[in-house]
């Protein structure tokens, strides 16, 4: 009998934080690889599934979720057993706060700086749409080590769903051109995080590094 979850992922992108979840879970779930790079997530097959032509998406017995923070907030509260949210009503809502954050700001920063033509046809304008893209991740970057002063964790003193979503941004990190041995406590959170079996088997899955 299939398994009621199926995750579609492309390797290396917002998918993998739910993907490691997934693991740590330990369920049995179905995967389906896409590239959007070779335009598989364009596909009417694909669109039939999220019409909005993104991954990630999880289908459930309850239903298609898409969206990688309604993802990670749907497994953590469906699986409470993990304790992948903290117990205080404030842990919970600085989770909601960091993935709100990173599931929207950041994203728009990486494209502005990746992907310039995104924003417009006239092609004199790129240059100055990636510096500005440039400026801004920098920023970010620099407000998430701060955020991580302190900490093993980014909410409370154990691991939440907040965690491998930082892990991704963190590989994004080398494709924008940052030199991440300036952010050394994201590099130690990204440690703790290699160590994680779950992190491990998705990575390899994936067939990324991070």
């Amino acid at each position: 009998m299939s398994s009621p979850l199926m995750l579609y992922y492309c390797p290396g992108h917002m998918s993998f934080a739910p993907h490691v979840i997934l693991n740590e879970i330990g369920l049995p779930f179905e995967r389906r690889c896409l590239s959007i790079k070779s335009g598989d997530t364009a596909q009417a097959e694909f669109r039939a599934v999220n019409p909005k032509g993104k991954v990630p998406v999880l289908k459930t017995a309850e239903g298609i979720l898409t969206e990688s923070s309604a993802i990670l907030m749907y497994l953590a509260l469906r699986y409470p057993g993990e304790h992948l949210l903290p117990d205080a009503a404030v842990g919970q809502a600085q989770v909601v706060e960091w993935l709100n954050w990173l599931s929207s700001m950041l994203p728009a920063s990486i494209a502005l700086r990746l992907h310039p033509y995104r924003f417009t046809d006239e092609q004199s304008a790129w240059a100055g749409i990636q510096a500005r893209g440039q400026a801004e991740c920098e920023s970010f970057y620099q407000m998430v080590e701060q955020k991580l002063q302190h900490k093993t964790w980014a909410v409370s003193e154990r691991f939440t769903v907040v965690d491998p979503m930082l892990m991704i941004f963190y590989r994004w990190g080398d494709l924008l051109g940052l030199d991440m041995s300036a952010f050394p406590c994201w590099q130690r959170h990204t440690e703790n995080m290699r160590k994680r079996p779950a992190v491990l088997k998705t990575l390899a899955t994936e067939e990324i590094t991070i």
